[in-house]
């Protein structure tokens, strides 16, 4: 019974993995088409009216009927038919929507700040937690009380104490 589970496993993988092989090399017209409105889609942020704002791509919004992909989605696809280049027309629904359709920030001026701030961030981190630490350790070992020697003699009489009361216990 486990050889056959094992078997059948093994025969389920390779056809998935044969199915999947077969569909990549099979792409017709209008996957093409998909495919490339996809691209554009991930470039642009959607504006619809979900529960707190859309915070997905275009392609990947998930909201059902969602009223902006609808308005969008042919607008892009009759661009693409009329051959105008991707980058073309994400520039051209920006220019019609507004910049907040952008998913990433401009590679110039205060959008280079924008991607650069967080690997700055980063580094700055980096220098400065060694010296926080560092602080630290000597304020905890500046906050520990002096420990002095114990006195044998107080230490003897409270030992011969416990051993009284032990001996009194049993």
């Amino acid at each position: 019974m486990w050889c056959l589970r094992k078997t059948s496993l093994v025969v389920l993988l390779l056809a998935l993995t044969c199915g999947i092989h077969g569909d990549a090399q099979t792409v017709t017209q209008g996957d093409e088409m998909y495919l490339r409105m996809r691209a554009v889609g991930d470039k642009l942020r959607c504006q619809c009216e979900g529960p707190g704002g859309c915070s997905y791509t275009v392609a990947n919004c998930n909201m059902l009927h969602c009223s902006f992909r609808e308005k969008v989605n042919p607008e892009i696809r009759k661009a693409l038919e009329a051959g105008i280049a991707p980058e073309a027309v994400v520039a051209a629904m920006i220019a019609k929507f507004g910049s907040e359709l952008r998913t990433e920030p401009l590679p110039e001026g205060f959008g280079l700040f924008g991607w650069a701030m967080p690997f700055a961030a980063l580094a700055l981190g980096l220098v400065i937690v060694p010296f926080v630490v560092r602080r630290w350790k000597q304020q905890q070992r500046l906050a520990e009380p002096e420990r002095r020697p114990v006195d044998e003699r107080v230490l003897a009489k409270y030992e011969a104490a416990i051993e009284r009361d032990l001996a009194e216990s049993e």
